[in-house]
C-alpha cells in the first residue's frame, strides 16, 4: 500500500472508531489499534491517546451529568502504578513481542465482553480494572476495556459520562509518562493533529446516532473488527 492510501485508510478507520466510540463508549483503541500496528505501528500508542484526548473530552461535556465521579476518581489512582508499569514494558519489549501482546490484549478483552463476563462494580474490581487500564492504555493505547467491563451494568449515558472521564485521566497520564520516556515524537503529533478534525466529524456523526443506533448490535461489530485485525496482526507478527 502506497504512503496516501495507507493513511486515507488510517484516516477511515479513525472516523469508524470515533464514531463507535461517540455511541458505545469505546471503540477508537480496539478498532484502530491493531490494524495500526499491521501497518504503521510507529504511531503507537501516543496518535490514539492524543485523539481519545480529545474525543473523550467532547464526549464528557456532552455527559457531565451522567458521569460517576467516584468511579472516575479510584480508577484514576489505580491507573498510575499500571501506567508506569505500561511504560517499562514498552521499554523492554521487541517490536513484534510488542505487536503479538497488543494482539492478544484485544482479543482477551473482547472475549471478556463477548461471552458476557460482567464482574461487580465494587471498590476492589475499580481499582483492578483502573491498574489494568493504565498498563494497556499506556502500552497499547487500549484502556477502555477492563473499565467498560466494570460498568457493564450502567446505563448507556452513564457509562459514555464516566468512562469518558476516566479515558480524560487517563490519556494525560499515559502520554505524561510516555514523553517522560522518550516513547513521544513530534511526528506522532503531528498524524494525530493532523487527523483530528476526522475525529470530529465521527463524533458529530455518532452525536445523532445515538438515540437511532442499536447498542448491542454495535459493541459486537467492533468486537468482531477487533478480534479479527488482532488475529491478522498476531498472525504477521510471528510468521512473517
Amino acid at each position: 500500500m502506497d504512503p496516501f492510501a495507507t493513511y486515507v485508510f488510517l484516516g477511515f478507520l479513525i472516523l469508524l472508531g470515533t464514531i463507535a466510540q461517540g455511541t458505545i463508549g469505546f471503540g477508537l483503541g480496539t478498532i484502530a489499534t491493531p490494524i495500526i500496528a499491521l501497518i504503521k505501528p510507529e504511531l503507537l500508542p501516543t496518535i490514539i491517546l492524543i485523539l481519545a484526548f480529545f474525543i473523550a473530552s467532547y464526549t464528557l461535556s456532552k455527559n457531565r451529568s451522567e458521569t460517576d465521579w467516584r468511579v472516575v476518581g479510584i480508577s484514576s489512582v489505580a491507573r498510575l502504578p499500571g501506567s508506569l508499569l505500561g511504560a517499562s514494558a514498552l521499554a523492554v519489549l521487541s517490536p513484534t513481542g510488542l505487536q503479538v501482546f497488543i494482539g492478544c490484549a484485544v482479543i482477551f478483552a473482547m472475549s471478556l465482553s463477548w461471552l458476557g463476563w460482567t464482574p461487580e462494580y465494587r471498590t476492589r474490581n475499580t481499582v483492578v480494572a483502573g491498574v489494568a487500564s493504565g498498563f494497556l492504555g499506556t502500552t497499547t493505547s487500549i484502556g477502555g476495556p477492563p473499565m467498560a467491563l466494570v460498568m457493564k451494568r450502567f446505563n448507556p449515558a452513564r457509562i459514555r459520562g464516566t468512562l469518558s472521564a476516566t479515558f480524560v485521566v487517563g490519556c494525560i497520564i499515559s502520554l505524561t509518562i510516555l514523553g517522560i520516556s522518550g516513547h513521544v515524537t513530534f511526528h506522532q503529533i503531528q498524524v494525530a493533529l493532523a487527523y483530528l478534525p476526522l475525529a470530529i466529524v465521527g463524533l458529530l456523526i455518532a452525536h445523532r446516532l445515538n438515540k437511532k443506533i442499536d447498542s448491542a448490535l454495535l459493541n459486537k461489530l467492533v468486537v468482531i473488527i477487533a478480534v479479527s485485525a488482532s488475529i491478522m496482526l498476531i498472525v504477521q507478527a510471528l510468521f512473517h
